[in-house]
């Protein structure tokens, strides 16, 4: 499971990295099918004073999709999905240092189970392994 770890870690950090880089204020749908970013969110809510264009597309339930998905919800992702890995490797060291019991084993199987269905999220990531499927 230690590589399973590092790899969703490793993707993490990817996501983390890509949303800090587009995470100049909240995206938000304008008009059909543009996604813009939230001028007057920006900068503390002082506005920027010019668009903050994202995205032009052919409908509004696109927009709305990838509004719905800006930076600021994949950092919250990030952080969630980092603070379930935390949690796993704790437990991990508590199995090994403090003796395994079945209730602690069945913990740590339903923890396994929860790391396999958080990374079916990167099925198509060249580093992926198919024995990781749950």
């Amino acid at each position: 499971m230690r590589e399973l770890v590092e790899f969703l870690r490793a993707r993490v950090a990817r996501d983390e990295q890509v949303a800090r880089a587009a995470a100049a204020a909240p995206w938000r749908t304008e008009g059909p099918g543009n996604v813009t970013v939230d001028t007057a969110s920006a900068k503390g809510g002082e506005p920027w004073g010019r668009l903050g264009f994202v995205a032009s597309v052919e409908n509004e339930s696109y927009a709305e999709h990838i509004a719905r998905h800006d930076p600021a919800r994949a950092l919250r992702g990030a952080e969630a999905v980092r603070g379930v890995l935390d949690e796993y490797e704790k437990a991990a060291w508590v199995l090994e240092r403090r003796g395994r019991t079945a209730e602690a084993e069945g913990a740590q199987s339903a923890r396994e189970r929860v790391l396999r269905l958080l990374a079916q999220t990167y099925a198509d990531h060249p580093g992926y392994r198919p024995e990781w499927r749950p």
